[in-house]
């Protein structure tokens, strides 16, 4: 015969917050309980009751509604309600009523109380955001997260970095790098970091090309070098590096430069990862070289999980041994080609424009060229980008299916045919050559001409903001909002019927790609043009295009769904499968599931934002 207590903690154990305690509190907390059955209809809650009490739903189902009998929401297994009232003392704001039959725990203040006093972690879980919530979910228990990994790269730097003006003589910046025992100086003018001489240049661009002395330093600096926010892991710091084959990195902070960290200081950190993978893509001479470098990506994919880093910070790594992969393999291709005819940019779309590729990903990229460009010129950028989309396809990035590709003429044009693209997708917008076409609105450039890239940017702004702007806006609002949230009436998950992935969700179908298209919905009609889903968050707040509430949700929402993508492609790579996005809600923690549960209802609530604002 089951013990009844027993029963209780085991559910209690399941169910945040009260996962978060000891286990002797979580027994105290069981026999606190008292267990009510309801049927439905029945109002367990009135407005401007005085509430004594913590509702933990069992079984069943509750909405509440408010004193003009208007819906607010609703609440299933495992939810708790009654809190806002129970922690300020105020009265009650909501009728709760039982939609369902079924079982309701309830436990007295005191009870409550006493478990607050006792778990600060317990106390602070109902006052926490729901952003803090959907992430928290995520986080591995008593774990510091400072792993070598998530070590900030500012806490490598001993020393303020040594500054030099232009004009400044390159027989001075060597002595001052001499006197400060440096390998590096920082050419600024004003505030702006113009350029970087390192001792390499001294030999190569000076020694060994008999230059004067007296010189300025400009003459010889490597201009508008790559910098990096001193907040950023130590593994992106050496992904950027090693992927520019560059031995000196400025970080920053504010947009001022706080310090200079070398390839030798991360050679000081002792580690057993593979952190040197995108050192050897720098250094493969062949793409048969490159091939074998990219076979262990998947290794590293699991070892920065297991390491402690955060799953919904992964893409953001794997993103950036593609763009190394990418760069290196144009570069490979240009000793076999020769110097390019005219500048141009490497553009990539989709998941790898917003930084947000997990272990399985396919290609999504362009060319755009100068329109000065010399006749022939496409002949050139089209062998490039046939060497390019091959290499990629043999590193294990699959070739587009819809062939957006820049082996593909309509996707590798001169700057012009890019704005004729943009405008004409702007001025006359045919709906159903909006969806087809949405990809290209996460859009960034990998390698090349800086101004070539900045200008479709500009134009792709323009889109959301032309004369068609009202159609156009509106086609990829349907998009966004057409989505099925895999969520039933009771709050409980939709999941597949039949198939070989039945008993699923399918996470990235039912969640990432609605929340994304959303976002990208919302910034583009404010004009917002960075690509990843983060940042377009963050801009749009900072402009006042999004609440704090709605930017804090939907911020939440997405982590937390990206980093359940991740993990369960981790897992599957661990098992050598096939990775795939169905995810089983009986392999992840109660915790997690009430998580997910959150997130799909915020991708509904904006969803019925975009309805209201673009009906059709």
């Amino acid at each position: 015969m089951s013990n009844p207590l027993a029963d209780v903690e085991k559910f209690l154990e399941e169910t945040p917050p009260f996962d978060l305690l000891d286990p002797e509190l979580r027994h105290r907390a069981a026999a606190a309980v008292e267990a009510v059955y309801r049927r439905t209809g029945s109002v367990l809650l009135e407005v401007g009751d005085h509430n004594e009490t913590l509702y933990v739903i069992r079984r069943g189902a509750v909405e509440a509604h408010d004193r003009h009998g208007n819906f607010v929401d609703r609440y299933g297994e495992g939810e708790s309600f009654g809190l806002q009232s129970l922690l300020t003392g105020k009265p009650v704001r909501f009728r709760i009523t039982m939609i369902e039959d079924g079982l309701v725990w309830m436990m007295p203040r005191r009870a409550f109380d006493e478990l607050r006093a006792k778990s600060s972690e317990f106390g602070t879980y109902y006052l926490r955001s729901l952003e803090e919530r959907l992430i928290a979910a995520l986080q591995p228990r008593n774990s510091s997260g400072q792993t070598l990994f998530m070590t900030p790269m500012g806490e490598l730097v001993r020393s303020e970095p040594i500054v030099v003006t232009p004009q400044t003589t390159i027989a001075e910046a060597a002595r001052s790098m001499s006197r400060n025992g440096v390998s590096s100086v920082l050419v600024n003018d004003g505030n702006r970091v113009r350029g970087i001489v390192t001792d390499r240049d001294l030999r190569n661009r000076v020694l060994a090309e008999g230059r004067n002395p007296e010189e300025p330093v400009a003459a010889i600096m490597t201009a508008d070098p790559l910098t990096l926010d001193a907040s950023s892991p130590v593994l992106e710091g050496i992904l950027a590096m090693a992927g520019r084959g560059i031995h000196h990195l400025p970080l920053t902070r504010d947009q001022q430069v706080v310090g200079m960290v070398t390839t030798r200081d991360l050679m000081t950190l002792q580690t057993q990862h593979p952190l040197y993978l995108a050192a050897q893509v720098q250094k493969a001479g062949s793409i048969e070289a490159l091939v074998k470098v990219c076979r262990q990506v998947p290794k590293l994919f699991e070892l920065m999980l297991a390491s402690g880093m955060r799953a919904e910070q992964v893409p953001k790594v794997l993103t950036t041994i593609n763009d190394a992969v990418t760069r290196r393999l144009i570069g490979l291709a240009q000793q076999q080609l020769g110097p390019p005819p005219a500048p141009f940019a490497w553009l990539v779309f989709g998941s790898q424009a917003r930084a947000e590729q997990s272990i399985k990903t396919d290609q999504d990229n362009g060319l755009v060229y100068a329109d000065d460009a010399p006749p022939g010129a496409d002949a050139w950028f089209a062998a490039l980008a046939r060497i390019v989309c091959d290499g990629l396809d043999a590193c294990g990035y699959p070739y587009c299916p819809g062939k957006i590709m820049a082996t593909t003429p309509e996707w590798r044009q001169p700057l012009a045919g890019w704005l004729q693209h943009f405008r004409n997708w702007a001025a006359v917008p045919d709906p159903g050559a909006v969806l087809r076409i949405s990809i290209f609105f996460d859009l960034r450039a990998v390698h090349g001409d800086a101004p070539l890239a900045e200008q479709i940017r500009q134009a792709l702004g323009e889109c959301g903001t032309g004369s068609g702007k009202g159609v156009f806006i509106a086609a990829l609002a349907r998009q966004a909002a057409g989505y099925d949230v895999p969520l039933g009436f009771f709050r409980r998950f939709v999941l597949a019927s039949k198939g070989e992935h039945r008993e699923t969700l399918e996470i990235k179908a039912s969640g990432l790609m609605p929340l994304t298209d959303l976002v990208r919905v919302r910034a583009l009609e404010a004009g917002v043009t960075v690509p990843g889903t983060q940042a377009r968050i963050a801009e749009m707040l900072e402009a006042g295009r999004l609440s704090r509430r709605d930017a804090d949700r939907l911020s939440g929402a997405h982590l937390l769904l990206a980093g359940l993508r991740v993990r369960l492609h981790a897992e599957q790579v661990r098992r050598g499968e096939e990775p795939h996005n169905h995810l089983d809600p009986r392999t992840i923690s109660h915790a997690e599931r009430a998580a997910l549960r959150e997130a799909f209802l915020v991708i509904r609530e904006a969803q019925r934002g975009l309805i209201l604002d673009f009906p059709r």
